[in-house]
């Protein structure tokens, strides 16, 4: 059974991982066709005091 497990890991840590874009990348080259995006990020605001649990 530990050789099993042995030869497992073996198999998995020999495979190359995959080459390629990152899911940002594949974004961007989908994105970029039509000009790319702007965002309106709102503006920050202070961290407010949380309500309490009395009754």
């Amino acid at each position: 059974m530990e050789e099993e497990a042995r030869d497992i890991l073996r198999s998995a840590l020999a495979v190359e991982p995959p080459q390629g874009d990152t899911l940002v990348e594949s974004i961007r080259r989908r994105i970029v066709s039509f000009g790319g995006v702007e965002l309106d990020l709102p503006a920050c605001e202070a961290i407010r005091d949380p309500d309490g649990f009395s009754a």
